[in-house]
């Protein structure tokens, strides 16, 4: 019996998005139920694990978006990757996969590339919004994309929102917001967990090899923080609290600080052997660091709606992180994380590591619950399962 078709729109690798290590497993899993046609930007696929999958490139390929019985769109909130996926799915509306809840720098992004910006900030945002903005540029300049403190309170979702596309999210948390906006039913919205992230075809990198390479010490107790380095992420309060404790006057532990991503924010805070950063790293090299973490520290603030790849191969692998309230972090289980409050947040911080660095027990425990969970909740092909139940209804 044929399946289904599926046209699936979203970065591949080599875009360097945590979707697009998302898509790749997702992928994989829908070809059960779907026969599956992947649509990219204008660039060549490299995953070998999707070289059967037809391709189509936007600017290149015709499309003939009505001959797909179903249409998936995965949106984030960075333009340079989803532009054209959000005129897909404004155009040809299907079923949305909102990995972020504020679409501040796509409409932004997307609108200014086509000379539209203003006209449809008017037109599609309240007045307090477009005037918000205009106060913005009058303060800080004509250039959106570099003001994130309008991305902290203008969500510019309501487009996309009722576009008429079923919207899928990974948390209650952005379910309750979409809802919130009063432009879509509530049987057209639901949430289906992120998916499990690493499969059999992980390759860990020998520890000295990878330690050598980015000089890292090998007899530091590791801490470890994933993802781009941004002041959302609070990666500079975790650089001077290991700082605190590396320099205590009695008795300072041996301890190293990996930011493993790329950003800038932090650069002034690098120290050879306790603050590091590597820059953009593939995929083996990101999960081996991860394997290698003794612990990691996974902070966002504020929220915008969105789901960590990053935390859910650190609980699938099975490491203790700490990690703070808001959004979908509040959504995973107390015992599988160790949650701090935000409050005197460097404080809160230093006591927790330390805490955790003298007990190698408490850190297993949490580390198996977090594997188990990720394990029963996330696996591929529940996920996909539930994507196919809620397409077809």
């Amino acid at each position: 019996m044929d399946k289904p078709t599926m046209l699936y729109a979203s970065p591949f690798p080599p875009k360097k998005s945590g979707i697009s290590d998302y898509s790749v497993q997702l992928v994989k899993a829908l070809s059960e139920h779907f026969d599956i046609t992947l649509y990219t930007d204008n660039y060549f696929i490299e995953e070998d694990s999707l070289k059967d999958f037809p391709a189509l490139r936007h600017g290149y390929d015709e499309i003939d978006f009505d001959s797909f019985e179903y249409k998936v769109y995965n949106i984030g909130n960075q333009p340079g990757f989803h532009w054209y996926i959000y005129e897909a799915a404004i155009k040809h509306p299907g079923m949305v996969i909102l990995h972020d809840f504020v679409l501040y720098y796509l409409f932004v992004g997307y609108y200014q590339r086509r000379s539209e910006l203003y006209s449809n900030l008017y037109t599609k945002t309240d007045i307090d919004s477009f005037l918000e903005v205009k106060r913005a540029v009058k303060k800080h300049g004509a250039n959106l994309l570099e003001q994130s403190n309008l991305a902290q309170i203008l969500t510019l979702n309501n487009e996309l929102i009722a576009s008429g596309n079923k919207i899928m999210v990974h948390s209650d948390y952005s379910r309750k917001k979409v809802l919130d906006t009063g432009l879509v039913s509530e049987d057209s919205v639901r949430k289906i967990n992120h998916l499990a992230l690493i499969d059999e075809s992980v390759v860990s990198i020998d520890k000295d090899t990878l330690f050598t390479k980015y000089n890292v010490p090998k007899d530091a107790f590791i801490v470890t923080s994933f993802g781009y380095i941004a002041e959302t992420k609070l990666n500079r309060e975790v650089c001077e609290t290991i700082k605190d404790i590396a320099f205590e006057a009695e008795n300072p532990p041996k301890i190293c600080y990996v930011m493993v991503g790329d950003g800038e924010y932090t650069d002034d805070e690098l120290k050879d052997g306790l603050v590091i950063k590597t820059g953009y790293t593939d995929i083996n090299e990101f999960d081996s660091f991860i394997k290698y973490s003794d612990l990691v520290v996974n902070l966002r603030y504020p929220s915008m709606g969105e789901t960590s790849g990053a935390m859910i191969r650190i609980l699938q692998m099975g490491k203790t992180c700490i990690t703070n309230e808001g959004g979908w972090f509040s959504e995973i289980p107390d015992e599988c994380v160790v949650k701090i409050k935000l409050d005197d947040l460097k404080n809160n911080l230093k006591d927790t590591i330390r805490e955790l660095m003298s007990d190698e027990e408490k850190r297993s425990t949490i580390g198996q619950l977090s594997s188990d969970y990720v394990k029963k909740e996330y696996a591929p092909e529940v996920i996909a399962g539930k994507i196919s139940k809620f397409l077809e209804n």
